[in-house]
């Protein structure tokens, strides 16, 4: 039974990404520029952080994705080693008023239990 409830639990989780009415297009390419595609997601901006004194007006974008849906587009999601790495790759989204802006994966968080993928993003400049 515990089986049938993981399964239905990935498949919730693909649903939100891609089909729940919160879903972004993201763009996905790679560090050589020879790879791009486009998925679902959803994806996060706002301008809120915390250091010691308490909250600070700061940037902060991500993105969560699902690695089966890069997989089946062909799209490079781990490494030699076998472990999630997009580190460096190059994230295309709109903002809330439709630009589409440009970041860079800077860090990366894999649930390789649902098989989502958090990346923290920062602001790329070719």
């Amino acid at each position: 039974m515990s089986g049938n409830i993981l399964q239905a639990a990935r498949a919730d989780a693909k649903k939100i990404l891609s089909s729940s009415g919160f879903e972004e297009d993201i763009t996905l390419t790679t560090p050589d520029g020879q790879t791009t595609i486009t998925t679902k997601g959803l994806t996060t901006k706002h301008h809120l952080d915390f250091d010691t004194e308490g909250p600070v007006n700061s940037k902060k974008v991500h993105i969560c994705i699902d690695e089966s849906d890069l997989e089946a587009k062909a799209y490079p999601v781990r490494n030699s080693v076998n472990e999630v790495d997009l580190r460096e790759h190059i994230i295309t989204v709109s903002d809330s008023t439709g630009n589409a802006r440009e970041y860079l994966v800077s860090q990366l968080f894999p649930n390789e239990t649902l098989g989502l993928i958090v990346c923290v993003l920062e602001d790329y400049s070719n």
